[in-house]
């Protein structure tokens, strides 16, 4: 792994607990299981795995701190991370203290609960004599087919040993995001507002991002307004840390011209290598008088990633090269259909977007891109002037009088790209690794 460097803004007690939080995962991981049959693809690297309470039939209506997950690693079975999940609901994770009522009883396996693992943290078939050695009682066996590739994990009863990895943590207080793959510096008043994004395997020590961007602009007649990011009113309302994923539920509102434009919450997962952005949003039909001359933009500005390769969905294969001042923005595409977005910077890091929405969701995307190079002016909210590029997405037409939910989901790696074929990546990304379970 290559060195990491922590935002300047941290206190010296910060550091000192992500520290220790990266060395023992980074240790950890070097021991890690890993499926039988060489490198995993970097989209496999990266997967949470997710098995429904309704695949664990034999475990419904039980309390989940009975159980306890293992795999093979240095051949015996031993704890990885995982985390029991209950759902709200709207259908996302639930967070205790939140708004947002949970589907069922905390604590207890149903149906509509998850539980979630790192698939890199499978781990070979154990022997009877393997699972004879723990602690417990092996209940499970979830069985992982990769187009062949066979792994494993066990699910226990009755063992105590847990695993002392946490690949993600968020600190509500300093509103520092922290997973053993990145830190992500946000406004511990406003999640909404982005500053420094350091990658751990990036080949240079500094943050490759100036700020995320979220505008709406709108028009009524003779008058114009642009909201953005800086100014929309949200708070984060609760937040779990589990060793796999951190969940943080914020909830939002946005008026303009006084009309309510909407009401909104979002419950934002970070994993390892991920930051997902679902929203839960109402639009009353009364924002129908707004709708024609509305567009909202959502984007990251990356801070001198000149050289940096940006591809969309229905784009050419041929990338735009960031600060190149070469190609048509026009030319790359998206629509609801076919939303993927990436860039690669060439310096271990690549970055993947896919556009989440409810079906009932129907508008006109767009892609984004703006480059200094190209000409592109000062394009606030920013933190460094000019955009080094600044990529996204648009949208418009936006439907009224609905409840509905949308977002934006990243996807992070050393190299996602294998040159330029990205989209055996994003075919991995929307498809994870088939699951079997077969009850012991």
């Amino acid at each position: 792994m290559g060195s990491f460097m922590f935002p300047k803004c941290l206190s010296l007690s910060r550091i000192t607990f992500i520290a220790v939080l990266f060395s023992i995962s980074l240790a950890v991981s070097n021991v890690m299981a890993l499926p039988d049959g060489g490198p995993i693809s970097p989209a496999r690297a990266i997967e949470v795995s997710v098995i429904n309470g309704e695949q664990l039939p034999f475990l419904l209506n039980s309390k989940v701190e009975n159980y306890s997950v293992m795999s093979v690693v240095e051949g015996r079975l031993s704890a990885i991370p995982y985390q029991f999940d209950d759902v709200n609901l709207r259908g996302f994770i639930y967070t205790s203290g939140g708004k947002l009522e949970i589907d069922g009883e905390e604590g207890v396996l149903e149906p509509q609960d998850q539980l979630a693992i790192m698939y890199k943290d499978t781990g070979s078939m154990a022997t009877a004599e393997q699972q004879a050695e723990v602690e417990g009682r092996v209940v499970a066996e979830i069985v992982f087919n990769d187009k062949g590739r066979e792994s494993y994990v066990y699910i226990l009863e009755g063992n105590s040993e847990r695993s002392a990895v946490h690949y993600t943590y968020f600190d509500r207080e300093t509103g520092l995001i922290t997973t053993s793959a990145y830190t992500l510096q946000v406004q511990p008043k406003n999640l909404l507002m982005w500053e420094d994004f350091i990658y751990e395997g990036f080949t240079e020590q500094r943050s490759l991002l100036d700020t995320m961007k979220l505008r709406v602009r709108v028009k009524m007649g003779f008058l114009k307004a642009t909201i953005t990011n800086k100014l929309k009113p949200n708070r984060i309302v609760a937040v779990k840390n589990g060793p796999v994923r951190s969940i943080i539920e914020m909830d939002a509102g946005l008026s303009i011209f006084g009309i309510q434009l909407a009401s909104a919450g979002a419950s934002v997962v970070i994993t390892e290598n991920t930051t997902e952005f679902p929203v839960y949003i109402t639009i009353p039909s009364a924002a129908s008088i707004l709708a024609d001359n509305l567009i909202i933009e959502i984007s990251l500005d990356f801070d001198k990633l000149e050289g940096m390769a940006v591809r969309t969905a229905q784009g050419p294969k041929e990338p735009i090269i960031a600060g190149s001042g070469k190609g048509n923005p026009e030319d790359y595409k998206v629509d609801l259909e076919h939303n993927w977005l990436s860039a690669s910077s060439g310096k271990n890091w690549d970055i993947v977007a896919l556009f989440k929405r409810d079906p009932n969701f129907v508008a006109t995307l767009g892609a984004l891109y703006f480059d200094e190079a190209m000409g592109n002016e000062a394009d606030g909210p920013e933190r460094v002037k000019g955009s080094s590029p600044q990529v996204g997405y648009t949208v418009k037409d936006i439907p009224t009088g609905i409840a509905t939910f949308l977002g934006i989901d990243l996807f992070y790696s050393p190299d996602f790209w294998q040159g330029n074929n990205v989209e055996e990546a994003i075919e991995e990304i929307k498809n994870h690794v088939p699951t079997q379970v077969n009850v012991i």
